[in-house]
């Protein structure tokens, strides 16, 4: 029977616990934290967006894409609900494919995981920090130390011992997404103690800064959006859904999705935004649409002419932006200001300055290169008997459920190959 350590309790981390438990290995979690799942409890805005019906590669990041495609034709949507299902979670999927507990509480996904945990007798030492791998001719040894106890929490058992054996070691420490809820580069230098290279980690899915006064004066609005982020004449990539304006610039999905292209872009300097405030029109149908309100409406203010398009907020921002005068009549502009009104409504420009920092980031970008890694097993092609899985590699999704999607499906797949190995 094999004994298997696993380094972090975050969402791959139990999965590769309780598949390495049903293998029949003898497993231990060691989680430098002093609870279990926090990033899982806080993901999808507390309801836990778990996995999404439609996993293409195209909605990951930096690993090669073959190594993708290789983990998702073995894992796909169909299979993380099924794995939830026999652990009893009730699912539902939204009408954009996203997958949440059907009772909408991500403490729904981290019960069922614990129960599994307990069903199995896996250990869990919380509270307990790796701070240091060793590979042995046979297995490993994990050093560690115990984390102060945060003030009013009490541990559930002794930190000890200093020194831990396996067989088989897990890495699944995470990324450094999200310090407050225990992200650390720490696995990383674990990782690259045993042989691996590590890309550059970015924050990725994380909120970006904006220039322009006129979008952080809208703090607060949310609306439907296309958003799309360039460097010159180069798209670096482009979103679409909900786009939250902050004091400091923009979030929401839209914004997230759109955030790795322009993190990376940003190390050269500025980087250019423009807002397609009516995505679901071709530029013919709304400049159509927008000819026809205008004619229609030639005795009415500028004002007046938005009202029933958008809240007021938006109409003040549209109005500055287009240099008119709210309260002058239709008929009193010259035809150019249809025209660039309906050019502004689908490619509104702005310019990025920056993203806000790990504590607003829902992912990491960069990690462990994954031609160092066995796509089937997530087994290391470095170090025998070591397997890496989740944020500490190479691979990052976009908002949606994909990320938790890629922590499952590696997780599941090392804790299998663990155990077997």
């Amino acid at each position: 029977m094999n004994r298997v350590i696993v380094i972090g309790a975050g969402a791959s981390g139990l999965a590769a616990a309780i598949a390495a438990a049903k293998g029949g290995a003898r497993v231990a979690v060691v989680e430098r934290g002093h609870a279990l799942g926090r990033k899982v409890l806080a993901s999808g805005a507390g309801r836990c967006n778990l996995t999404h019906a439609r996993v293409p590669p195209e909605n990951y990041h930096g690993g090669k894409p073959a190594f993708v495609g290789e983990v998702l034709s073995r894992f796909g949507g169909e299979d993380a609900r099924r794995f939830f299902s026999e652990l009893g979670l009730l699912t539902v999927e939204e009408p954009d494919g996203r997958v949440f507990p059907r009772c909408g509480r991500a403490h729904a996904v981290l019960d069922v995981l614990k129960a599994e945990l307990d069903r199995l007798g896996v250990e869990v030492r919380l509270g307990v920090e790796a701070s240091a791998v060793s590979k042995l001719a046979a297995g490993f040894v994990v050093k560690t130390k115990a984390v102060p106890w945060k003030k009013g929490a009490a541990p559930t058992h002794d930190a000890g011992p200093a020194e831990l054996s396996c067989d088989r070691l897990i890495l699944a420490c995470g990324g450094a997404s999200y310090p407050q809820l225990g992200g650390t580069e720490a696995g990383y230098g674990l990782a690259r103690s045993l042989g691996h290279s590590i890309t550059p980690l970015r924050p990725s899915l994380v909120p970006l800064l904006v220039k322009e006064s006129a979008i952080k004066r809208l703090h607060g609005l949310r609306v439907e959006a296309g958003l799309r982020v360039f460097r010159g004449p180069r798209e670096l990539g482009r979103g679409q859904g909900e786009v939250l304006f902050t004091e400091y610039g923009l979030s929401g999905p839209a914004a997230l999705d759109v955030s790795r292209g322009a993190v990376l872009a940003l190390a050269g300097g500025p980087v250019d935004g423009s807002l397609d405030l009516f995505p679901e029109y071709s530029p013919q149908d709304l400049r159509t649409m927008i000819a026809g309100r205008w004619s229609s409406r030639l005795k009415r203010t500028v004002k007046d002419f938005f009202v029933g398009m958008f809240p007021a907020q938006l109409t003040g921002a549209m109005v500055d932006a287009l240099g008119l005068d709210a309260h002058r009549r239709l008929d009193s502009l010259g035809a150019g200001a249809c025209e660039r009104l309906s050019a502004l409504l689908q490619d509104w420009r702005f310019q990025i300055t920056g993203a806000r920092g790990w504590e607003e980031a829902m992912v990491t970008a960069g990690g462990v290169g994954v031609d160092e890694v066995d796509p089937r097993t997530f087994g290391s092609r470095k170090t025998a008997g070591l397997f890496l899985t989740g944020e500490l590699l190479d691979v990052d999704g976009d908002s949606g459920g994909y990320n938790l999607h890629f922590a499952w499906a590696s997780g599941l797949a090392a804790g299998r190959s663990a155990a077997q190995t």
